[in-house]
This record gives structure tokens, C-alpha cells and sequence, in this order.
């Protein structure tokens, strides 16, 4: 191992040499071959790496062939990487060597800090006192290692990594066995870095998300997750790796012990994982449910194309029960099958005969059994409409000779040639699900090698399908997608923590261009008479207390109040209130013309602690919590984001003239979303922000009742 650095130290930011290191030392090197410290020697020499390899240990000579250095001090200059296999208690000192070494990055194997808990901490403290002070950027502790396939980096000690196109960011060392044996069982594309982050003292998700995403030969980042410290800082870098690279995501933890409690109906809706998983799409990631998801989408997407701009999905098949299955589980995922044109349909009509289905999806009814070639030949037919932008192929494709004799299987290679010249020629993407794919067939490796997908799993296949129809959609608009980046805040609205009085919180939408509607702010009962009488029809009347939040449960609102009653109605809410909250100092009240007939939505904010201010958007109403219809983006987000996002809701389905209900102007709806999304996003201290109901009616778009909480100080970050 005496090749030299191809690219000097200097060149290269150190957490760019700590993924992909031209030197490693491994501190804590043995000769025992059960340490870790010997058996990292061993995998790197059996994985290939071609770089420089310095074991340090001050009572050896020799290891494995190599020469051992006595201690970290000795070591040549400019060393990339150390593998720290020494206890937990000696980490931080060894991490100060490192730094005064010129090491750039360090990989820590020891537990014993914070993940057992308090006896750890102070561990762990004294470690990330090291880490500042060292300048040495840490993957770890508690970590399973890295591993740079491609240049035979592995310190994770694994052998038989598959290599190909998908780095891993994890922080389970159980994951990568989980990968490696789901890359083996579908045949799938192998992985180029692995990185497993452990207690993230220093190296975190997003970071590894963005040098990973931009190295050339890394197709797609497949991300395993039980907890991100800087949700914001993840979408953002999520939101720009997506550009160009897919990232795929399967989360632990998902479960809602982790909601809080919040003083409005936003709040007792949103879920942590709800949120997490509108946000986390809002940034592009592809999120699987199921762990046995990640190798077979990743790879996927590492390797294959998108559906094209603007088509749909075409089905081939050649039984009537897989195009079946196939066609409910992509019409579950709302993904369209191809409209194919008339000329489409008379050349399949003429190709397969007449009794083949000749209208998405395409049964070839039985014309392949005898020559698979067919199959090349219906599918230059289908990749050559224009509403064809993916063909996926279900049935037995490339079995045919297990199935019918081996004399097909020359005519089934012929034919998987043919199609990838298809391919080539159209550049239309195509996924295979075959009842043969788990059996070693060599035309089946020939298409993937090619970057086809061979799938025995039906739903592994719609699967894919699903999330190349997603990345097609994410490129088409990626001009129009927020950066999730946060803007610099604004000056504080108020310096007290605590719910703003309503006069205040109407005050403070309408300077950010946010429409309230008309309102007054009156003192007494004949004020309320007379705001009444201005307004010239039927008001609601609430009360202004900074005591009561729940104006409705105290008698503090009145609705359909007249000029004639105006008066004793404000005199009787104010005898409610006191009654109901004898602490109450009341302020006034606020007097609104009554809500034209509309859609009762929910708009609200919080400001997740993960992710920082998103918006919720949903039913309103007093079916809030009843249907618990709401989604969300983080914010700020565009009017593009927001269509999407009011399509997500049942809600949407009321917006467009809903029986006896008015039309909504969906563009009006969009750009009030945007503008509450802007509002939370440059005031850090506002914590919750809840107006339901508000009605929308045609262009209107008018907030019935608004409710702001600004967070204590401490919490304003």
C-alpha cells in the first residue's frame, strides 16, 4: 500500500478527505486479531484500498505487513483519516493528537457516551470540547464506520459490500447488513459510500447529505434516520441535492409521542410525523415506509430515468391478473396510465391480434409464449406515442425459456438486446417485474446492468415506478421550489411571551399584506353599537381579554348581532366573561362584519423543533379535530408548494364549487398561504399562529378569528 495521494490535502475541505480518504491511520491498532484494531487492517487490505495505511501502537513493529508508528506525533503530514479504536475515555485525547497532527477526519468507534444515558455526558461533553478545539472533523462515536466502496475504504470491517452508485448516511450498523442482504436477494444496484453517523458529535445528516449528493459517480443517497439534530439545515440541503441527485429516505421514530402540547387547534393536529413527512417531500426526498424499500428504490433511482416530462405510465404485460394487481397498486398511488392514441392502438391491434387488450395496460394475451420477441416489438410501439413517458413490463419477461424450453432463451437475450436500443433510442425509462427475477437468468442481468430494473415483487416494481413519477414531477418544477433556506428576522412584534391580543394580531397580518377583512377595536357597548350600525349588517362581537384564549367557552362571542341588540349583546358578553374569568381585564372587543357563506379552512403555524416555522393548512372549522384534514410545508414556500399543498386535503375537493357552496379562487387561496408562510418565517418569536375558521368565498379569503403565541425569549431561535 505505497500509493501516493492523487489529489493534495490543501484541495480538498477535510470533510471531503474524511469521506473519501488517500490515507488512513488506524490509532489503536493490534496484533490481536480479534480487535478492531487489527481486524480494520485486514478489511481495508481484502477491500483493495490503494492508499497509504500507517497502523499506530507504541509496543509493535509490525502488523500484517505493515509498519507500525509508535504514536500519532509520528505520523508523515497530511494524513485524511484516523480510525480512533481505543477506549471511550481516551478519545478526547487522542482526537487533541489528531488535530495537532494535521489529521482532518476521524472515525470513533468507542461508546460510553451520551447514548447510556447521564453517565455519559460528561464524556461526551469533554469529546465536543475536543472536537472544537482539535479542528478534526468526527463521524462517530458510537459509530459502525465508514466505508468508501469504490476505493476500498472500508473501516467498517464488512466484506462483500456490492459495489455500485448509492451512498448511505445511517446511524445503524444493523442497516447496512439489512442493505447489503436486500441489494443481494433483488440483485440491485451496489453501494458507493456508506457512512455510519452514530451520536453525530460532529458530522451531521445534512452535511454528509451534501458532499455525498454532489460526488459524480453517486447516483442516489439513501438515508436511514432515528433522529436529525438540525431538521432546517437537512431540507435545505435536501432541497439543493435533489437537483441532481435523488435521495431516498426510511425514518424511525416516527410515532406522535413527540407532539406538543399547543394552546391552538394547529398545534393539536400537528403530529411530529406528519409534519416530517410533508416537509421532507416539500425538500424532494423519496420517503419508503418499509425497510425493504430503501436498496430496491435507491438503486433504482441511481440508475434509472425519470418517467418523461408530461406522460404517463404504460403497462405490458402477458397475463391478465398481474396487469391487474399492477394497475390498482399504481391507480393506489395516484400514479396515470397513458392515454394512448388511436395509431398506437391499431399497430399493438395489428402486432398481438384480437383478442390482446390494446388500451392501458396491454395484455398480450398470450402472443409472447411462443416468440418473446414480441415484446421488443410492442414496446417500440408504446415508446414511440408521445403520451408514453414509462413502460413497465409485469408477467414472466425473460422466463419464458424456464417456462415454455430452453430453445427461447436465445430469442429471450435477442430480445432484451433489441429493447435496450428501444431504450436508447427513445430514451423512455422501463421497469420489469418478472415471476423469474429471483432466479440467476443472465438476460435479466443484462438489463440491469443497463440500469432496468428487475423486480419479482409487483409492488417493489410500482414502487419504482411511483418515485420515478415523483422525480419526474420534481425536475419539471424544480425552478419553482423554495430553497427551505430561512430569511434574516424581522424585529420582534412584541418583546412579552404569551398570546397577542387579537386587535394586535390583526394588526400585525395586515402589515405583511395579509387581508383581515373589516374590523373595529370598540371600548364600551355603545362603541359596539355604533361599529355595528357603521358596518351596516349582521356582526360577530368577541371579546378582547388577554385571560380568556378560548373566547367561545367563556360567552365571549356573539354572533348575527343587529344594530337594535348591539348593545345589550356587548353588555351581556361582558357579564359572561366575568363570570367565566372573574380575573379577566377586559380591553374591549373587536367588531366583524359576519363571514359571507364559504369553505371553513384551517390556516395556522407552528414552529416545529426540528424543522423550524411550517404551516398547516386543512379543514376548519369545528370539524378541526374531528377529521384532522391538514398538511403542511415549512416555511417560506411558493405558490407552487402551496397548490400542492391545498390539494393534499379533503378540503380541496370543497374549493370548487362544492354544491351549494361558492367557488374559491385557488390563486388567491395560494398566495394567502405564502404570505402566512412568509410572516413565520422572519418572525422566529411567533410560536403559533391559528386562524380558523378561515371562509373562503371566490376571491375572497377572510380569517374569522386570529390567535398568535409568541414564544419566551429563550425559545426564539
Amino acid at each position: 500500500m505505497t500509493h501516493s495521494t492523487t489529489l493534495a490535502a490543501t484541495e480538498r475541505t477535510a470533510l471531503q478527505r474524511l469521506l473519501d480518504p488517500r490515507s488512513i491511520a488506524i490509532v489503536g491498532a493490534s496484533t490481536d486479531p480479534a480487535k478492531r484494531g487489527h481486524q480494520a487492517i485486514r478489511a481495508l487490505q481484502e477491500s483493495g484500498y490503494g492508499y497509504p495505511v500507517y497502523p499506530v501502537n507504541p509496543n509493535a513493529a509490525e502488523i500484517l505487513g505493515l509498519e507500525v508508528v509508535s504514536s500519532i506525533d509520528r505520523l508523515p503530514p497530511g494524513v485524511d483519516v484516523a480510525l480512533v479504536a481505543v477506549p471511550g475515555a481516551a478519545v478526547p485525547r487522542v482526537l487533541r493528537e489528531c488535530g495537532a497532527a494535521g489529521i482532518a477526519g476521524a472515525v470513533v468507534l468507542a461508546n460510553g457516551f451520551r447514548e447510556i444515558g447521564a453517565a455519559g455526558e460528561p464524556l461526551e461533553a469533554e469529546l465536543a470540547a475536543a472536537i472544537a478545539e482539535s479542528g478534526v472533523r468526527v463521524i462517530g462515536p458510537n459509530t459502525s464506520g465508514l466505508a468508501n466502496v469504490s476505493a476500498g475504504a472500508n473501516l467498517v470491517g464488512l466484506q462483500g459490500i456490492p459495489s455500485g452508485p448509492v451512498s448511505v448516511v445511517t446511524q445503524s450498523g444493523n442497516m447496512l447488513l439489512s442493505l447489503v442482504n436486500d441489494i443481494d436477494t433483488v440483485r440491485g444496484p451496489g453501494l458507493h459510500t456508506y457512512v455510519g453517523l452514530g451520536n453525530q458529535a460532529d458530522v451531521r445528516y445534512d452535511e454528509c447529505l451534501t458532499e455525498l449528493a454532489a460526488q459524480p459517480s453517486c447516483g442516489a443517497v439513501a438515508v436511514h434516520s432515528e433522529g436529525i439534530v438540525d431538521g432546517r439545515a437537512f431540507l435545505t440541503a435536501a432541497a439543493r441535492a435533489t437537483a441532481a441527485t435523488p435521495v431516498v429516505m426510511l425514518r424511525g421514530g416516527r410515532s406522535a409521542a413527540g407532539q406538543r402540547t399547543a394552546l391552538s387547534h394547529t398545534g393539536s393536529v400537528a403530529g411530529s410525523d406528519a409534519v416530517a413527512t410533508a416537509v421532507l417531500a416539500q425538500a424532494g426526498v423519496e420517503l419508503v415506509q418499509r425497510s425493504d424499500e430503501l436498496a430496491v428504490v435507491a438503486g433504482a433511482l441511481a440508475t434509472t430515468g425519470p418517467v418523461l416530462p408530461g406522460r404517463r405510465v404504460a403497462v405490458l404485460s402477458d397475463g391478465g391478473g398481474h396487469a391487474t394487481l399492477a394497475v390498482d397498486a399504481l391507480t393506489a398511488r395516484g400514479i396515470e396510465l397513458a392515454d394512448l392514441s388511436e395509431r398506437t392502438r391499431a399497430a399493438l391491434r395489428a402486432l398481438l391480434g384480437p383478442a390482446a387488450s390494446v388500451v392501458d395496460p396491454v395484455d398480450v394475451a398470450g402472443a409472447t409464449d411462443s416468440d418473446p420477441a414480441v415484446f421488443a416489438a410492442a414496446i417500440e410501439i408504446l415508446t414511440a406515442d408521445p403520451a408514453v413517458g414509462l413502460v413497465l413490463v409485469v408477467g414472466l419477461f425473460g422466463g419464458y425459456h424456464r417456462r415454455f424450453g430452453a430453445a427461447l432463451e436465445e430469442i429471450e437475450n435477442y430480445t432484451v438486446r433489441r429493447i435496450l436500443d428501444i431504450r436508447a433510442e427513445h430514451g423512455t425509462p422501463l421497469v420489469v417485474q418478472s415471476c423469474y427475477a429471483g432466479a440467476p437468468i443472465a438476460n435479466h442481468d443484462t438489463l440491469r446492468t443497463s440500469g432496468v430494473p428487475v423486480l419479482a415483487s409487483i409492488d417493489h416494481a410500482v414502487r419504482i415506478v411511483a418515485a420515478l413519477d415523483r422525480r419526474r414531477l420534481r425536475l419539471e418544477t424544480s425552478g419553482q421550489r423554495s430553497p427551505l433556506t430561512l430569511p434574516a428576522p424581522a424585529a420582534p412584534v412584541t418583546p412579552r411571551a404569551g398570546v397577542l391580543d387579537e386587535p394586535t394580531g390583526r394588526a400585525l397580518l395586515a402589515d405583511h399584506g395579509i387581508a383581515v377583512g373589516p374590523w373595529a377595536l370598540a371600548s364600551t357597548a355603545e362603541d359596539v353599537a355604533s361599529a355595528v350600525a357603521e358596518f351596516g349588517g349582521p356582526c360577530a362581537v368577541k371579546v378582547v381579554s388577554p385571560q380568556v384564549v378560548h373566547k367561545s367557552e367563556a360567552g365571549g362571542v356573539r354572533l348575527d348581532v343587529v344594530a337594535e341588540n348591539a348593545a345589550d349583546q356587548a353588555r351581556a358578553i361582558i357579564g359572561d366573561v366575568r363570570r367565566a374569568v372573574p380575573e379577566a381585564h377586559i380591553d374591549g372587543m373587536i367588531v366583524t362584519p359576519m363571514a359571507p357563506r364559504g369553505v371553513e379552512l384551517l390556516v395556522g403555524a407552528t414552529r416545529d423543533p426540528i424543522f423550524g416555522p411550517v404551516v398547516a393548512f386543512g379543514s376548519g372549522g369545528v370539524l378541526v379535530e374531528a377529521l384532522a384534514d391538514v398538511t403542511f410545508r415549512a416555511a417560506p414556500f411558493t405558490e407552487l408548494e402551496a397548490h400542492e399543498m391545498i390539494r393534499e386535503t379533503i378540503a380541496s375537493r370543497l374549493l370548487d364549487g362544492y354544491r351549494h357552496l361558492p367557488a374559491v379562487d385557488r390563486d388567491a387561496l395560494a398566495r394567502f398561504l405564502v404570505r402566512i408562510g412568509d410572516l413565520v418565517a422572519v418572525h422566529p418569536e411567533i410560536a403559533e399562529l391559528d386562524l380558523n375558521p378561515v371562509v373562503a368565498s371566490g376571491a375572497g379569503i377572510v380569517p374569522v378569528d386570529v390567535r398568535i403565541v409568541i414564544a419566551p425569549e429563550e425559545r426564539q431561535s
